[in-house]
């Protein structure tokens, strides 16, 4: 038998016992974050755009889209890929980011990071994110991947009920300091140098602190919620909530044009989270003047001549 037959038995021999493994048009639908309860500034479920990257077990790309704004309707997004049947597949997604991403190998988009241009730029929805690791399409050919806000909230209140009875304090202005500028999209992200954070982050002022000076319940103020991207534990720099009030009070006041500043220090190991809510309750007491609970004071605007 010559040498070419035999090789022909050899690939007609493999060719009958090679199982090709089905595939199928899936249905890949992006879900919006659960809302912790609805805030009107911004809107935490706004989407306005989105990314979506497929890759397989080998970490090859099997599928991108995206969607800009101008194209998008608000109904629900769904890209559709042939995929094989019961096969595990690495699905990446991001939105509001306001670009289409260019990703070749899935290390590059494991490893990239977002930049805002400023603290509050929501005019494009909050920037959302979402990694899923062996996604596998069962018989309903459907994957479902849910969002995450790379953001987290702070909701800010005041308790005022132990505060002596001739104490007036009103918030002037409530800003996040030493805030992230920015964060990794698919993995866990901290503040590793100074150019990724916004000294004068997230700020409310004026009527925009209204909540904080007029008493909702049993002498605690309406909320006022905060934005920050994800910091992480054990960053570089600590953020920090800072308020500013003017101060009255029978025996001192804060000079014209001054401040009592209170600072709340988020902590190094615990840093900020993404998607998270985070309940803060400043509770001042007696004279006001003195701090608790993690917050410092600043008096250096209080004068006693009146």
């Amino acid at each position: 038998m010559g040498r070419g037959v035999r090789w022909l038995i050899i690939l007609l021999a493999a060719a009958c016992t090679r199982v090709e493994r089905p595939s199928s048009e899936v249905s890949i639908t992006l879900l919006t974050p659960g809302l912790h309860t609805r805030s009107s500034d911004p809107d935490e479920a706004l989407i306005t755009d989105y990314n979506l990257y497929i890759y397989n077990s080998f970490g090859l790309l099997e599928k991108k889209a995206y969607v800009p704004r101008r194209d998008f309707s608000g109904e629900a997004m769904s890209v559709s890929a042939r995929l094989l049947k019961d096969a595990p597949y690495v699905v990446l997604a991001a939105a509001n980011l306001g670009y289409e991403l260019n990703f070749g190998t899935i290390e590059e988009a494991l490893s990239y990071r977002y930049h805002m241009a400023y603290p509050d730029e929501f005019s494009q929805g909050m920037p959302m994110a979402a990694y899923m690791d062996e996604a596998v399409a069962g018989n309903d050919a459907k994957i479902e991947v849910r969002l995450e806000r790379l953001m987290s909230r702070v909701d800010l209140r005041i308790d005022r009920r132990s505060l002596n009875q001739d104490v007036s304090i009103r918030v002037t202005s409530v800003q996040v300091c030493n805030q992230a500028s920015s964060v990794v999209l698919f993995g866990e992200s901290r503040v590793e140098s100074w150019g990724q954070i916004f000294t004068e982050g997230y700020l409310k002022t004026g009527q925009d602190v209204y909540n904080l000076n007029h008493e909702a319940l049993d002498g605690i103020s309406g909320t006022l919620p905060l934005y920050l991207l994800e910091s992480g534990p054990g960053g570089l720099v600590q953020p920090y909530i800072e308020i500013k009030a003017d101060y009255h009070s029978s025996s001192c006041h804060t000079r014209p044009g001054e401040s009592l500043v209170y600072r709340f220090y988020i902590t190094e190991e615990e840093g900020t989270e993404r998607n998270c809510l985070y309940p803060i309750i400043f509770k001042p007491t007696g004279t006001g003047l003195e701090c608790t609970d993690g917050w410092r004071l600043d008096k250096e605007a209080i004068s006693t001549a009146f």
